[in-house]
């Protein structure tokens, strides 16, 4: 979920939202003060600035943490810790740059919690403790009946760790099994997740608990030296990639970081095991994002329809790479889901789409196609506008949008 920015925020700075946004250096391992302010002008929480010394502290080497194939905090050990971040980045980086991100993050993430309707609680339920690699092989095996080495095992196995068999269990298909088991997992508890992985460990290739595997449990930040003031931030399920303040900075920091905590938030609800694929319609999760992070929000719905906007590629043929203006009408056509159907039952979609079950294909959505998860999840939770006895499903919001979003 990046964040390329259009003239939503500074008419000076062209601002494209694609998925998501929206003095000198020392490496020392010294405590940051509470309180001090560095060359932003701005008061920084208080954190400590650490090495990693296990496996668990660095950064997930897992890169389907990271995004869209960023690789640049990967197994990073240097990292300042404050009391719901940690910002990994290389320790040449100036110290400023560490507390800043994280100062940010913190002063923005109860705020992304409420307009998101969901409590840091509820959110820590949801956050996955394993990376999506993890739970893609442990799934990929289970679903195989292979153990890879041509031996099969027992499915019924694991109705000793709470898994019910489904009666049709041998005539589903790879998808629909990898369906059931992607539920399955999304729902237990960590200690079952760790139950589990210890079992089939050695049949896929993934430790325990070693190797970068785990995500923490506070909110992740990477200092990517490779983006700059257009490309300056991204959510993910670690939490978010940011540009170093040394490298780039914005006026509107806050409000980009607001908007990739929304994106956190929806990834680690909806698709902790797909973190990086289009499960979700673009529009739906920019532009949740966009407005409820208070960006510009189209005037009318006229002339346009965001809701055709599956994926990457029907933005750029349907706003013909207008990523701004799209921005805007995602905001439009999402405000109407605000408005009508609300906080808990847009929640509610995020988690059909993490327990859905009912895939015969692959479970991405794609070009001009809507996957199966985020349409049924639609279907079952939005409501028309003065309503709620009148579902409202995503082809009738496709079919008559203009009337419905004025």
């Amino acid at each position: 979920m990046r964040t390329i920015t259009s003239l939503i925020f500074n008419p000076c700075i062209l601002t494209l939202l694609l998925i998501g946004c929206g003095g000198d250096s020392d490496s020392g391992g010294n405590t940051g003060n509470g309180g001090n302010t560095g060359n932003t002008g701005m008061t920084y929480v208080a954190g400590e600035f650490k090495t990693a010394t296990s496996d668990s502290e660095y950064a997930p080497i897992d890169i389907g943490a990271f995004g869209m194939g960023n690789d640049t905090c990967s197994g990073e050990s240097y990292y300042f810790e404050s009391a719901n971040v940690l910002v990994y980045g290389m320790s040449s980086l100036p110290q400023d740059d560490f507390k800043y991100a994280a100062t940010l993050v913190e002063n923005k993430l109860n705020e992304a919690f409420n307009l998101m309707g969901i409590t840091q609680a509820e959110f820590s339920k949801y956050r996955p403790q394993y990376t999506p690699t993890v739970a893609r092989n442990l799934i990929s095996f289970l679903a195989s009946h292979d153990d890879g080495y041509g031996e099969e095992y027992d499915i019924t196995d694991l109705a000793d760790t709470g898994f019910n068999v489904p009666d049709d269990w041998k005539t589903m298909d790879h998808f629909k099994k990898s369906s059931v088991l992607r539920a399955y997992w999304s729902g237990i508890s960590d200690s079952k997740q760790v139950e589990l992985v210890n079992i089939y460990s050695d049949f896929f290739g993934i430790s325990n608990a070693t190797d970068g595997n785990m995500l923490p449990a506070k909110i992740g930040v990477c200092l990517d030296q490779n983006m700059n003031s257009i490309l300056y931030g991204e959510g993910t399920l670690l939490g978010m990639n940011l540009a170093p303040n040394s490298i780039a900075s914005r006026s509107d920091a806050e409000q980009v970081v607001l908007h990739e905590l929304i994106h956190t938030i929806q990834v680690n609800v909806s698709k902790p095991v797909n973190a990086s694929g289009q499960v979700s319609d673009l529009w739906f999760m920019e532009g949740q994002a966009t407005y409820l992070s208070g960006q510009t929000v189209a005037s009318s719905a006229s002339g346009h329809y965001p809701v055709d906007v599956i994926d990457g590629y029907d933005a750029s043929v349907i706003f013909q790479g207008d990523d701004g203006l799209a921005y805007t009408h995602y905001a439009k056509a999402y405000s109407y889901l605000d408005a009508n159907s609300g906080k808990e039952r847009v929640i509610n979609l995020l988690k059909d789409v993490r327990f859905y079950q009912n895939d015969k294909q692959d479970d991405g959505g794609y070009s001009g196609v809507s996957s199966g998860r985020f349409t049924e999840a639609f279907d079952a939770n939005m409501v028309k506008a003065n309503d709620d006895n009148q579902p409202l499903t995503l082809s009738e919001f496709r079919s008559d949008y203009h009337n419905l979003v004025n």
